[in-house]
């Protein structure tokens, strides 16, 4: 074997050990494990596109509905119509990890936009409304991007 050929080898298979690390690592969504200040592994979320986010903190629960398309979490596809109640905010960071603040999901409901789980993940569209579900322990960063639209990618926290 080449030495090229060793080296793309060695290089793909830290790839994907990185990327399989982070996948068995991301918790699933659960209130118990962010209840409280100084709780960890809560979910998050970075609005820095100007424009006014939509966040809940209690999916599930609440007098609102929001229309989930990854109801489980992660970049699978499985719609529901969970109850909430929306809060709306400017620029700036809602939960996280460590401020017991839980952030459930989150959308624009004036604006379609990107989103990605991972930075190489695949981009999707959503429709102006539709909630993306945010795992505990995970971030979405939003800016705005081409075609001045909003671009969202979710990430686990460090």
């Amino acid at each position: 074997m080449s030495r090229v050929n060793r080296a793309a080898g060695a290089t793909a298979a830290v790839v994907l050990m990185a990327s399989g690390v982070v996948v068995a690592g991301a918790p699933t969504a659960s209130a118990a494990t962010c209840s409280g200040p100084g709780s960890y592994l809560c979910g998050a979320v970075k609005n820095r596109t100007g424009r006014t986010m939509n966040f809940t903190t209690n999916l599930g629960a609440g007098n609102g509905l929001c229309q989930v398309w990854n109801w489980d979490g992660g970049p699978g596809s499985n719609p529901r119509l969970a109850s909430c109640d929306q809060q709306s905010m400017g620029n700036g960071t809602r939960g996280g990890n460590g401020t017991g603040v839980d952030v459930d999901a989150f959308t624009f409901n004036g604006y379609g936009y990107h989103e990605r789980f991972s930075r190489v993940g695949t981009w999707h569209w959503r429709t102006a409304g539709t909630w993306t579900k945010v795992r505990n322990g995970e971030i979405a960063d939003c800016g705005i991007g081409d075609g001045n639209e909003i671009w969202c990618t979710v990430l686990w926290q460090a």
